[in-house]
C-alpha cells in the first residue's frame, strides 16, 4: 500500500481508531437477559447514588464505550466465576499498584444484596487502625474476543470526590436516565434514517406548558431572563424540565439547544455528564458545520462545548470516554493542560483511546514532552488495551516524529524524540522510518538521510511511495539531477508507485525545475515544453489545456495516454512550463484571458488554480520583461484584489487568492526592470496600504532599482531600512550594488545616516582600513575600486549585526 506526502496528516485527521471488538464490555455495563434464560450477570461498580449508576445505562447515542450486551449468562461466564468485589487493607497506594490488575475471584455461594454490603460490590471487611480502606471494582471485559476480569482499587478519597461531583448534578434515578437515553437514541435513529420519531418509546418526555414557557424565555433572552427563571427552579424541577426540553430542542432548533446546554451547564446543579455528552454527540453528528458559525455573547461553538463538558464535572470512577474526547478536540492549549493535570491528579479513569487523544492534541500544540508523558501512560495500560506496537500507537508515534529535531549533546548529534520512543519499547515500522528518513534529510546532511535509507533496506523495509517522494524531494531541492534520473528509472517499473499522484506530480516538478524553469541557452524551448507535455499526457487528460488554448485544436496526444483529470499541481506545472518556454506576449495575454474567464465561471478543473497565487505569479513572470506586459500586470493584481461578488451581487463560485508578498514583488520588479520609478513607488505604497511586509527579495528588488538609477541616497536609506527590519545584505544585494558608479559615495551616505540615527559614528578603522592612499584607487582600476568599496560596506554591516 502506498501513501502520499500527507500520509501522517491525513491518517490522523479522522477520529481515533479502535482495536477492540464492538461488543467489548466496559465499567458499569448491564447485560440484557434473553427471554426464558436465567438472569444475566451484571457488574456492580457502585451504589445507586454514585456516578457508576449513571454509566450503567443502556446503549447511548454513538458511544461505543457504554453499550449494552445481549450475551446470555451461560455464554458470558461459562466455567469462569462471576464478578465480585471485596475490600482489603494496605499501607501502599492501591491505585498506583493495582490500576490494571486482572483477577479471577472465586464464585460466591450467593450474591449478597446491596443492603448486605452497603451498596458496594462486595462485603465490607472492617479495616484495622492505621490502614486505608479501599474499594475494589471488578469489571468483566472482552479483549481480543476473550472474556476477562479487570480489578481496580479505589480509595475512600476518590469515592468521596465522586460523591461530591455527583452532588453537583441533578441526577436522581438511573432508571430515568436510561429511559431518557432510549428516547434520544430513537430521535437519533429517526434523524439518521429520515423517518418520524416513534413517540411511544419516549411518551413521558413530551413537553408540557411549563416547558413551552421556558422555551419562550430562551428564545427571547436566553442569557438573561431564561437564566434567572432556570435558577429559580429547584433541583428536581430542573431535572424534569431538562430531560424534556433537551429532546425537544435537539429536534427543532440546534442553535437554541446549544444555548440551552450552555446556560444549564453554568447552573449550580448541572446536567449529568453522560447525558450532556449524548446531546453534544447528536449536535456534532448532524449540525457540526452549521453550528461552527454559532455565537452567543462571548461564547462560540467551541467555548460552549468546553463549558458544557468542563472537567470539573467529569466523574472519577466511571466517565464517558467519548465525552472526554469531545472536550479535548475543542480545547485550547491551556484548557488541554488543565484537563490533563486534572486527570492525573484526581486519578480519573481514562482508557488508552482517550490517552491517545490527549497525545494527539499535545502533538497539535507541538508539546513534545507532554506527548511523551502520555505515551508512557499508554504503555502502562498496554497489557489490557493496546500493545505498545499496536496500529493506533504506531500511528501516533509517526505523527509525533514529525516534530523531531536534531540536538547536539556531549555524546554527539542525535534526534530528540526517536531515542525516547525506542527506550519505551517502540519498534519502528516502515511508516515511522519514512518520517525519520524525512527528518534526516531536513537536517541538511544528505549523508544522514542515506544512512537511514540503508538501515531501512537492511531491515527489509521495501520503499513505498512516501519513501520515494522523500528521496525525490531532497534530490530536487539540492539540484542533484543524476540522483533524480536514477530514482525515476527505479520507480517506472513499479506501476502502482509510478501512478501515485504525488509521485507523478513530483516527477513532473523535477522535469520542470531542471528544464523549463532554467532553460539552457542552446536548448529548444518548444522541444522542452513538448517533452514535459508527453510526461503530462501519460497520466492526465489534455482537455483543460485545449480550453486554455495552450494546445492546438488538432493536437493528438501519444498513444497510451490517460484520461484522468489533472491535479491542481500538475495543471499548474504544465501552464508554467508553457509560459516559460513561449514568451511571446500575444500568446501570454490570450492564455490569461481564458484563464481569468474560467475562474469567474467556476470551471471545475481550472478555477481551483486561483485559490493560490502560484499561477498568477507565473503570468507576472511572463509579463515582467516586456514593456507591453506592464498594463496586464496591473490588471492581474487588480483581478486578485477584486471582491468575490460580481456586479449583480452574485457570489463567485471560487474565491481568488489575494496578492502575496511575492506577487507584489514581481509587480515591483516589472516597473523596476522597465525603468518606471514612479510606478514602483506607487507599488510600495500599495504594499503598505494592504499591510504586506517586505521580505529580502523585495528589498533586493528595491535596491537594484535605485542602484540602476544611480540614486545613492535612496540605496543607503533602503539598506538602513533593511537592517532595521532584521535582515542583512546578501550576495544578491552585493550584485545589485555593483551597478553603482561611485560605491565610496554610498559608504559616506551610510555613515551620515548612522550619525543621524545614533549620534557620533563609531570609529570603524579597527575593522576596515581607510582608503587614504590615492594610489590604491588608480592602480587597480575601476573594478578594484568597486570591489573595495562594496567590501567595506559589507564588513560594516557585519560589524553592526
Amino acid at each position: 500500500m502506498s501513501f502520499g506526502p500527507s500520509l501522517v496528516r491525513s491518517r490522523f485527521s479522522a477520529g481515533l481508531p479502535s482495536c477492540v471488538p464492538q461488543h467489548r464490555l466496559r465499567f458499569g455495563h448491564w447485560f440484557r437477559q434473553r427471554p426464558g434464560s436465567p438472569r444475566s450477570a451484571r457488574c456492580i461498580v457502585n451504589d445507586a447514588s454514585s456516578a457508576s449508576a449513571v454509566s450503567s445505562v443502556g446503549s447511548g447515542v454513538g458511544d461505543s464505550d457504554l453499550k449494552s450486551s445481549a450475551i446470555p449468562r451461560s455464554t458470558l461466564l461459562g466455567n469462569k466465576p462471576a464478578a465480585t468485589s471485596y475490600t482489603s487493607n494496605s499501607t501502599s497506594d492501591p491505585v498506583a499498584e493495582n490500576e490494571n490488575r486482572i483477577s479471577h475471584p472465586p464464585v460466591p455461594a450467593a450474591q449478597p444484596s446491596p443492603e448486605e454490603h452497603g451498596g458496594l460490590s462486595g462485603p465490607k471487611k472492617p479495616s484495622r487502625k492505621g490502614f486505608k480502606t479501599r474499594v475494589t471494582y471488578n469489571t468483566l471485559t472482552v479483549s481480543d474476543g476473550e472474556l476477562s476480569y479487570r480489578t481496580r482499587f479505589v480509595d475512600q478519597r476518590t469515592r468521596d470526590l465522586e460523591d461530591e461531583i455527583m452532588s453537583r448534578t441533578w441526577f436522581d434515578s438511573g432508571l430515568d436516565v436510561r429511559r431518557w437515553r432510549a428516547a434520544l437514541t430513537e430521535i437519533f435513529k429517526a434523524k439518521h434514517f429520515a423517518r418520524d420519531v416513534r413517540w411511544e418509546l419516549a411518551e413521558q418526555f413530551r413537553p408540557n406548558d411549563e416547558d413551552a414557557k421556558l422555551r419562550g424565555l430562551l428564545e427571547t433572552d436566553g442569557l438573561g431572563r431564561f437564566r434567572e427563571a432556570w435558577e429559580a427552579l429547584d433541583k428536581k424541577s430542573k431535572a424534569a424540565h431538562w430531560k424534556r426540553l433537551s429532546l425537544w430542542l435537539l429536534q427543532d432548533s440546534p442553535e437554541l439547544a446549544l444555548e440551552f446546554f450552555l446556560v444549564t451547564s453554568q447552573s449550580a446543579h448541572r446536567p449529568v455528564f453522560l447525558m450532556m455528552t449524548d446531546c453534544l454527540s447528536y449536535l456534532h453528528a448532524f449540525y457540526n458545520d452549521r453550528l461552527r458559525q454559532w455565537k452567543r455573547g462571548t461564547h462560540t461553538y467551541d467555548s460552549a462545548v468546553q463549558t458544557c463538558l468542563d472537567p470539573s464535572n467529569w466523574p472519577i470512577i466511571v466517565v464517558s470516554q467519548k465525552g472526554v474526547r469531545q472536550y479535548l478536540m475543542v480545547a485550547d492549549r491551556d484548557h488541554l493542560h488543565s484537563a490533563y493535570d486534572y486527570v492525573v491528579d484526581k486519578n480519573v479513569h481514562i482508557t488508552a483511546e482517550t490517552y491517545l487523544c490527549f497525545m494527539r492534541r499535545f502533538i497539535d500544540f507541538e508539546d513534545v514532552d507532554k506527548a511523551l508523558d502520555v505515551l508512557e501512560r499508554v504503555r502502562g495500560l498496554s497489557q489490557h488495551e493496546y500493545l505498545i506496537d499496536s496500529v493506533a500507537v504506531m500511528q501516533h508515534c509517526c505523527k509525533l516524529l514529525t516534530l523531531d529535531s536534531v540536538l547536539d549533546s556531549p555524546n554527539g548529534r542525535n534526534f530528540r524524540i526517536l531515542p525516547s520512543l525506542l527506550r519505551m519499547g517502540v519498534r519502528p515500522d516502515r511508516d515511522m522510518m519514512n518520517v525519520v528518513l524525512r527528518n534526516a534529510f531536513r537536517t541538511g546532511d544528505p549523508q544522514l538521510g542515506l544512512d537511514m535509507l540503508n538501515y531501512m533496506r537492511n531491515q527489509n523495509m521495501k520503499p513505498d511511495s512516501y519513501t520515494y517522494l522523500t528521496l525525490l524531494t531532497d534530490a530536487v531541492s539540492r539540484g542533484d539531477r543524476h540522483l533524480v534520473d536514477s530514482l525515476i528509472e527505479e520507480i517506472e517499473p513499479q506501476e502502482e508507485i509510478s501512478k501515485n499522484p504525488w509521485i507523478a506530480n513530483k516527477t513532473l516538478h523535477a522535469h520542470f525545475v531542471f528544464t523549463a524553469k532554467n532553460i539552457e541557452e542552446d536548448a529548444d524551448p518548444s522541444a522542452t515544453f513538448y517533452s514535459l507535455l508527453d510526461l503530462y499526457t501519460k497520466l492526465h487528460d489534455i482537455t483543460p489545456l485545449k480550453e486554455l488554448t495552450i494546445l492546438p485544436a488538432d493536437y493528438t496526444p501519444p498513444a497510451g495516454g490517460a484520461n484522468e483529470p489533472p491535479s491542481v499541481i500538475a495543471l499548474y506545472l504544465i501552464i508554467a512550463s508553457y509560459l516559460r518556454c513561449h514568451k511571446r506576449m500575444p500568446h501570454v495575454l490570450r492564455i490569461y484571458k481564458y484563464f481569468h474567464s474560467m475562474v469567474l465561471k467556476g470551471h471545475e478543473i481550472i478555477a481551483p488554480l486561483a485559490a493560490t497565487d502560484h499561477t498568477y505569479n507565473e503570468f507576472l513572470v511572463a509579463f515582467r520583461k516586456d514593456p507591453q506586459g506592464i498594463r496586464p500586470s496591473v490588471r492581474l493584481v487588480e483581478d486578485m484584489l477584486a471582491p468575490t461578488t460580481t456586479h449583480r451581487d452574485e457570489v463567485l463560485p471560487m474565491t481568488r487568492a489575494k496578492p502575496t508578498v511575492r506577487t507584489w514583488t514581481l509587480l515591483l520588479s516589472s516597473f523596476t526592470y522597465n525603468r518606471q520609478p514612479m510606478a514602483a513607488e506607487r507599488v510600495k505604497d500599495m504594499m503598505a496600504k494592504y499591510g504586506v511586509e517586505f521580505n529580502m527579495v523585495t528589498w533586493n528588488t528595491i535596491i537594484s532599482g535605485y542602484a540602476n538609477a544611480q540614486n545613492v541616497p535612496e540605496v543607503a536609506k533602503a539598506i538602513k531600512a533593511l537592517e532595521a527590519q532584521g535582515f542583512a545584505i546578501d550576495a544578491y544585494t552585493m550584485k545589485s550594488l555593483r551597478y553603482l558608479h561611485d560605491p565610496e559615495r554610498l559608504w559616506e551616505v551610510v555613515k551620515e545616516l548612522d550619525e543621524l540615527s545614533t549620534g557620533p559614528a563609531t570609529d570603524v578603522s579597527s575593522v576596515v582600513s581607510p582608503l587614504h592612499d590615492k594610489q590604491e584607487y588608480t592602480s587597480g582600476g575601476a573594478d578594484d575600486l568597486l570591489d573595495l568599496g562594496l567590501r567595506r560596506l559589507q564588513e560594516s554591516q557585519a560589524t553592526k549585526l
